[in-house]
This record gives C-alpha cells, sequence and structure tokens, in this order.
C-alpha cells in the first residue's frame, strides 16, 4: 500500500478496453469495409481463416495497448514501479534506500588470564545457523582481563539477521589463541531489505516536506524514512513550542534498543533536518501489556478439514498480535481478533480476553500471555 496515494483517483491510458471489445471493433471495421467494396455481406464464422488472422492480428496489437497503459502509468508516482520509479524519485533526489545488515554485541571470553594484552582483530566471525556476524572494529582485552565486547554486523544483508536473542550466536569461526568463548549479549536488530516500491513511493510522496529543515511532521516523517526502511511506524508529537518527541517502533513491532534510538538522533540532529531552535528526542514508546484468552470452535460441517483449520486459527492468533503491535497508539482491539478467527475458518469464538482498550498514544501494545482453546466441533445452526 501507498500511503496516501491510495485515495487518488485510478488511470488508464486505454479507457479500461478490454480484449473481448478490441477484438469486436475490428471484427466489424473488417465487415463494413468488406461490404464497402464489394457490396456484399460477410458475417464471419467462428472458424474463417479471416477470423483467426484478425484474432492473430488483435492480440498483438492489443498486447502494443497493454505496454502503452504500463508506460503510461510508470510516469505516475501512484503505479512506477522498480527502475521506472527510482527514475521518478530521481527528480525529488530521492533515492532507494538499499538493503542494511542486522548489528550485535559479541562477547569475547579468554580461557585464563594472561599477563599480556589479547587482540581480537576486525572481522573475526561467529556464526549462528547459516548466518556470519564479524566484529566492525579490533579490541583488546588488557592484561589481567577476562573479556572484552565489540560491535558486529551481520555479512548477509537484510531483515533475515534480526531476531536472534542473546546468547545464540555462540559457534566462533575464526579461532583465536586462548578465547574459550564468543557470545552475542545483545539481541541482532537493524537489518532491513531493500526498500521496497511502496515504501519508496510513500517516501518521494513526501519528499517536498523535506525540502527545508524539518518543522511540519511530514517532514520529520520523510528524514525518518530515508533514515531507515525497518522503522515500521513512528508518532511525532510536540507539547511545547520547540520541543518534539519522536517515538519509533521497527518492523513486526519490535521495540528499539538504545542504539538505534542513539542513530536516529543523531542523524535527526543535523542543522541541515531539523530548525535549530526545535529540541528532538527520540524515544521508544511504553509498552501496553494485554492478555489473550479464547475458546474457539469448528463447524460440524468442517469436520474433516479440522485440523488445517485449527493452524490457521493458530497463525491468525500470532498475526492479531503483529498487527496489534504494528501501530504506535493502537487501541486493543478484540473485534479485530475475532474477525481474523473467523477469517480463519472458526464458526464460533468466545473472547474472555482482551477487553477493548484506548492506549495512550505513545505507547504500543504488546501481548503478556496468549491461551488459545479449541472447543471442539459444534454445529453452526444452533450458534
Amino acid at each position: 500500500m501507498r500511503g496516501e496515494l491510495e485515495k487518488y483517483p485510478e488511470v488508464s491510458f486505454i479507457d479500461s478496453l478490454s480484449f473481448h471489445d478490441f477484438l469486436g471493433e475490428i471484427i466489424r471495421n473488417y465487415e463494413e469495409k468488406y461490404r464497402e467494396l464489394t457490396g456484399e455481406e460477410s458475417a464471419l464464422p467462428a472458424a474463417a481463416p479471416e477470423r483467426l488472422q484478425l484474432y492473430s492480428c488483435a492480440v498483438m496489437i492489443y498486447q502494443g495497448f497493454q505496454y502503452l497503459d504500463r508506460a503510461g502509468k510508470c510516469n505516475l508516482l501512484k503505479y512506477s514501479t522498480g527502475s521506472f520509479l527510482d527514475n521518478l524519485a530521481a527528480m525529488k533526489k530521492v533515492k532507494r534506500n538499499p538493503a542494511k545488515a542486522a548489528k550485535t554485541i559479541l562477547k569475547f571470553t579468554l580461557s585464563k588470564q594472561q599477563d599480556y594484552g589479547v587482540t581480537i582483530p576486525i572481522g573475526i566471525r561467529a556464526k549462528v545457523n547459516e548466518l556470519f556476524f564479524a566484529t566492525e572494529e579490533s579490541g583488546t582485552i588488557a592484561p589481567g582481563g577476562y573479556e572484552i565486547e565489540l560491535p558486529a554486523v551481520c555479512l548477509t544483508l537484510g531483515e533475515a539477521g534480526n531476531g536472534y536473542a542473546s546468547g545464540t550466536i555462540t559457534t566462533l569461526v575464526d579461532p583465536i589463541n586462548y578465547i574459550q568463548s564468543v557470545s552475542n549479549v545483545s539481541d541482532t536488530s537493524g537489518g532491513a531489505d531493500q526498500e521496497s516500491d511502496d515504501e519508496l513511493a510513500s517516501r518521494v510522496y513526501l519528499a517536498p516536506s523535506g525540502y527545508s529543515t524539518a518543522g511540519p511532521e511530514d517532514a520529520y516523517r520523510f528524514w525518518i524514512q530515508t533514515y531507515s526502511q525497518a522503522i515500521e511506524d513512528c508518532y511525532i508529537v510536540s507539547e511545547n513550542p520547540g520541543e518534539v518527541d519522536i517515538y519509533i517502533i521497527y518492523h513486526h513491532g519490535q521495540i528499539p534498543d538504545e542504539g538505534q534510538l542513539k542513530g536516529l538522533q543523531k542523524y535527526l540532529d543535523e542543522d541541515n533536518r531539523k530548525p535549530l531552535t526545535d529540541l528532538v528526542r527520540v524515544k521508544a514508546p511504553e509498552e501496553n501489556e494485554y492478555e489473550i484468552e479464547v475458546v474457539y470452535y469448528i463447524s460440524d460441517s468442517n469436520r474433516n478439514n479440522e485440523s488445517n483449520i485449527k493452524k490457521r486459527v493458530e497463525l491468525a492468533c500470532q498475526e492479531f498480535q503483529e498487527w496489534q503491535g504494528a501501530v504506535i497508539g493502537r487501541d486493543v482491539n478484540p473485534s479485530q481478533l475475532m474477525y481474523m478467527l473467523i477469517d480463519a475458518g472458526a464458526c464460533y469464538a468466545i473472547i474472555k480476553k482482551p477487553e477493548f482498550e484506548e492506549i495512550h498514544t505513545a505507547s504500543i501494545s504488546v501481548a503478556k500471555s496468549v491461551k488459545l482453546e479449541y472447543g471442539g466441533l459444534k454445529d453452526a445452526r444452533v450458534i
């Protein structure tokens, strides 16, 4: 989805001409011209060679119309994709954000204390599954010391490197004398896939707001999206003149850590991105905890598909949690949960928790506990 661009009217450069209508027009033109030249009627049967030839010509010509329609639409921000969109963005001096690597902090621990310093070079790798993380800077464990923490970056770009909890990167790929173990002391985060067409189009739409230093909300939003496409949502508020508080979350409702907040803070503090008089504070939203407790039923008529529906209902519950946490300030809404459960195949559900809750605009809702109980098959006619 492309945000505000979705509100603009649909456009067609061929007036929504269908192939069936186009073919009919060609055949009518043929029959009229034949009548004009010979004075005879010519109703072409379905298998007539002339009709098949006209059909083949119509296919090629209509395909050309489709290319024409696509080429025209690629000049419009609402429809443009790929390299066409990149060139449209260039007119606003906007470039597509490349993929970014996830980062973490690795802790290296000695087998025993040494009388001299032990150096960890740049590029030393540790791995989890098939992903490698390499140190971004060198460091030395001082004589008599046991360990050192160094920043590390995933060698695979994109979101694939996100989400590994502390203590899960434990395989040292490049052995170092006296180093007994390695482990990440922070969750991996910050990785982002290349900016999508929809994300880029939305940012191009906001680009005029960034021509001067920020001030209007859209200007701050433009610079935030330019900083990282991994930022899912932001909430911008100014409760006092000259003071701006910015709350952000990353994809999948991830709360930013201190390093991510400082990174965006430093980026926005540049003089060409904010007014000199603005005091900008980048913050993480408060977590509003809620519980899920649901009993659901499946129609007896779906008995043969019972196991598949149960899996879909479990997935729907997970998707509800993601939906609930994808927007800062989104109220806790059990009606959305009911809709998603029914759409997944449940015929009836009793939602004990959560109840509707209006939350603070600078908060994000996070499920504290989930209890999803299957109540069995039920005759949908008596519900």
